[in-house]
């Protein structure tokens, strides 16, 4: 891929990305709007009228939605996403806070996802039709299957509670006690992850040993380490990094339910209390950070598919 396509490519893209999480914020903006009056819903139905006026009037809730909306856009221009409705503290100082908890959930998670997923999809491969693919692809189904938030409650139970192999729930009070804690529900946020990749990398393996170029390998004596590495693992690898970048929403889902099953103070957790409370600032922010975080983790998949795979520099190239 030249220099130009490829900063065309990734212009093209970014515009792409920008479009997506507008509409992401707008529809969450009217939806929250279109469901009432944001204040009663806020202050519940009890509230005596002179505290919902004092509440529109603080928060700008007495102006007309397009100002309103117009507001909301010019914030998010200048990341200023204003203050929460529930304790008055600003929304970006509490992502700030929370974003680097689910930040280390996600990363444990995917290298989970990656480490027991790939590595269960090529044994399966190299051992096809065989009691080990069978074992494999039975646990990648029940992988695939099995709720998030039942196989959290389970493990929160068997392996917390009864066997005590982890603690049971909460953040810890540093650094390495921060990634202890982390342990259980990134292994129960990677069990969907794991599984598609086991299967997805077995499907691959299997599809691209059979090609020309690998028998023709083999023929030439090469070892049948370097035909793994060098002919077989290589080409089935982009649609596994295309997997990633793809499967970052349901992670960011995911973060939200074993969060709340292992009162995580993430993000995940941060985002329930907010749909509670009605903080809608709050949930503006959330969902700010979460598109951002998917759009540039899929920028970042396609780059580095078109890097490592020939066939999509050449589709790239004029």
């Amino acid at each position: 891929m030249t220099t130009q396509a490829l900063a065309r490519r990734v212009a093209l893209r970014l515009a792409r990305s920008v479009f997506v999480v507008w509409l992401a914020m707008t529809i969450v903006f009217f939806a929250v709007h279109g469901v009432g009056d944001p204040a009663v819903a806020t202050l519940g139905p009890r509230a005596r009228p002179e505290q919902i006026a004092q509440f529109r009037e603080r928060h700008g809730l007495d102006r007309p939605l397009a100002a309103q909306y117009g507001s909301f856009l010019a914030g998010m221009v200048t990341l200023d996403l204003g203050a929460s409705w529930r304790d008055d503290r600003r929304v970006v100082d509490v992502i700030a806070t929370r974003l680097p908890r689910t930040l280390l959930l996600m990363s444990l998670a995917t290298l989970f996802e990656l480490v027991i997923g790939l590595g269960l999809g090529l044994l399966a491969a190299r051992r096809r039709g065989s009691w080990i693919d069978t074992v494999a692809m039975g646990a990648s189904f029940l992988g695939v299957s099995t709720p998030s938030f039942f196989l959290g409650v389970l493990a929160l139970q068997f392996l917390a509670f009864r066997l005590g192999w982890f603690p049971v729930g909460g953040f810890g009070v540093d650094g390495p006690d921060h990634l202890w804690h982390a342990l259980l529900p990134a292994l129960v946020l990677a069990s969907l992850g794991a599984a598609t990749y086991a299967r997805l990398l077995r499907s691959e393996v299997i599809e691209v040993s059979a090609q020309d170029h690998v028998r023709t390998a083999r023929a030439k004596g090469l070892s049948r380490r370097g035909v793994l590495v060098a002919h077989i693992v290589r080409n089935a690898m982009p649609p596994i990094v295309t997997m990633i970048g793809l499967s970052l929403p349901s992670l960011v889902a995911g973060a939200v339910v074993s969060e709340s099953v292992f009162g995580w103070p993430g993000m995940g957790r941060l985002a329930m209390e907010s749909i509670y409370s009605f903080d809608l600032p709050m949930l503006l922010g959330i969902v700010f950070v979460g598109a951002v975080t998917v759009q540039v983790g899929n920028l970042g998949a396609e780059l580095v598919v078109a890097r490592i795979d020939p066939r999509v520099r050449e589709r790239s190239d004029p």
